[in-house]
């Protein structure tokens, strides 16, 4: 085959790196997202191995630069942090050979859609170990990209993880009926998100108001700085009631306190509540007792508060005992912060027919906007409306689709309220009824591109791809596909050496063989002719 140059590896590796750097990461622009694998799958195929490996796993790892400073600097994490970086490059390296390996042997229509599946399947398997969950994944770079993002409601994020590496297949495996099936996929997703977007549940609007007050969160009560962050909170509090609100959201973690004087402190809430007949929400730290981070619902008529321990815990940052329990009320549901970094969880909201998801929330300044847009994917997942309080980031309000119904920036040096209205209820869905179907299928489907991928091909079919122009690189003559294999001083047809492309000028004889006929013309007698059908005749080209 004719192999492209270093040089071309290297734009590809470039091209790639630029355009995850900007389409992804903390903040995004999502046309670059999809633009961002297909420069290496362009080239991987005349690669050698090694080669298309080496520049698919440079290419993403440049791409997610974008996240180190993050990692070191906002989350304080040490160097090491980095090695998921890593991981997460050699994932699009595997998943990147593997479309090469499958399209070299003649596979290109199988490679089109085991790859994007491959890719889908490994996003969820990461999700379900790592402590970060999903929080890696490329989905939440089209989360405001409507209708698009409504296929998560049917796939799960899996579903979006496909998609965005579909194109970059088709592309590569140059196949116009590849480009058929693709535009059918396209407009079957809008169309689907299209309907699903006409189809919000109807029902009494609810006056939500998000608050964040300027101060550093875990200040300590009593006798540190929690009385002064309440007295910031108590006229925003009241304030928000008079606007009209019925339910007031308090970010996650503002106050301190040892369970001992817990009750004392939450009788200052519950007189809040009381006094502005609102439902009120509070994060708290509460010490003893194992450690929690904690949020309660005060209930204006004096029954004691629904609590929530949050279950996903950031890892070196959080030394607290992780929650097990779900928290509902009045079909309301509570969760915080991190926990919306995993779909499992808030799916098992969707199923207890939650109609509001109320999240007290702490973001890190620079990733108000990516922690926002994680949590709105969870709501169109399972179709549950959401209030999130994400003090230093952003304050949210977005309806069962996902669509903002009102949001402002919440700096971490000044006051910030949020007032709007969502419709409470639940938009059905099939992921939450069905949960990772999609994943579990993509699993299955890159498995039988690994199979395929491992079968053994006729060596008519290898020539006739050659003859068809498909690049083939590294084949061996016979039935073996490997490209390490061991056979390549085996003849092969006309033009093609050892079942590998012959340069221009070559008579086609592999230079293992060309050796062996002048030894034997050195031998007296010469070159002794063979009847067809010796063991040592070379083989015709057959069409």
């Amino acid at each position: 085959m004719n192999y492209v140059s270093r040089w071309v590896a290297v734009a590809a590796a470039l091209a790639t790196g630029v355009l995850l750097y900007f389409g992804s990461g903390l903040h995004t622009i999502p046309t670059l997202t999809w633009l961002a694998p297909v420069p290496v799958f362009l080239v991987a195929p005349r690669l050698r191995v090694g080669a298309a490996a080496l520049t698919a796993f440079v290419g993403w790892l440049l791409g997610l630069a974008n996240l180190a400073r993050y990692l070191l600097s906002d989350l304080e994490l040490p160097v090491v942090a980095l090695a998921f970086l890593l991981l997460l490059a050699g994932v699009f390296a595997g998943t990147v050979v593997f479309f090469r390996g499958l399209v070299v042997r003649g596979h290109p229509v199988v490679a089109a859609f085991a790859a994007p599946a491959l890719w889908a399947g490994l996003d969820y398997l990461i999700a379900t170990v790592s402590p970060h969950g999903a929080f890696t994944s490329l989905a939440y770079t089209q989360v405001e990209v409507a209708p698009v993002n409504q296929i998560v409601s049917l796939t799960g994020p899996w579903g979006l993880s496909f998609l965005l590496f579909l194109p970059a297949a088709v592309i590569a495996a140059r196949k116009v009926m590849l480009v058929g099936a693709l535009v059918i996929v396209a407009i079957g997703t809008c169309l689907y998100g299209v309907v699903r977007l006409h189809g919000t549940p109807e029902s009494q609007p609810v006056k939500i108001a998000v608050l964040s007050a300027q101060g550093a969160d875990d200040a300590g009560w009593p006798n540190a700085g929690g009385p002064a962050i309440l007295d910031r909170y108590r006229p925003m509090i009241t304030q928000a009631a008079q606007a009209g609100a019925k339910i007031v959201l308090l970010p996650e973690k503002i106050v301190d306190v040892e369970t001992t004087d817990l009750p004392r402190l939450s009788g200052q809430f519950q007189t809040l509540a009381d006094s502005n007949k609102i439902e009120l929400v509070v994060g708290l730290t509460v010490l003893g007792d194992g450690d929690h981070n904690r949020a309660l619902i005060f209930h204006p008529d004096a029954t004691a508060p629904t609590a929530y321990d949050k279950h996903h815990l950031i890892p070196g940052i959080e030394p607290y005992a992780s929650g097990d329990q779900l928290a509902t009320y009045n079909t309301w549901g509570l969760i915080i912060c991190k926990d919306m970094d995993f779909p499992a969880l808030a799916r098992q909201y969707g199923r207890l027919d939650v109609s509001l998801l109320l999240v007290p929330a702490l973001d890190f300044v620079g990733d108000g906007w990516l922690h926002s847009r994680m949590a709105m994917l969870r709501g169109i997942e399972n179709g549950i409306p959401i209030a999130r309080d994400g003090s230093q980031g952003r304050l949210t309000l977005t309806d069962a689709n996902g669509r903002i119904v009102a949001e402002t920036i919440a700096p971490a040096d000044a006051p910030a309220v949020l007032i709007g209205e969502l419709r409470t209820g639940i938009d059905k869905t099939i992921y939450t009824a069905w949960g990772d179907w999609f994943a579990w299928l993509c699993c299955l489907v890159a498995l039988a591109g690994a199979l395929w991928l491992r079968s053994r091909g006729r060596r008519e079919s290898i020539r006739h791809g050659q003859l068809r122009g498909l690049p083939v690189a590294d084949l061996p003559a016979g039935n073996a596909a490997g490209d390490e294999a061991g056979d390549h001083d085996r003849p092969g047809p006309a033009g093609v050496a050892g079942g590998r492309e012959a340069p221009a000028g070559s008579d086609g004889v592999h230079r293992a063989e060309r050796r062996r006929r002048r030894d034997r013309a050195r031998q007296p007698g010469g070159v002794r002719a063979l009847a067809a059908g010796a063991p040592d005749a070379p083989r015709q080209h057959r069409t």
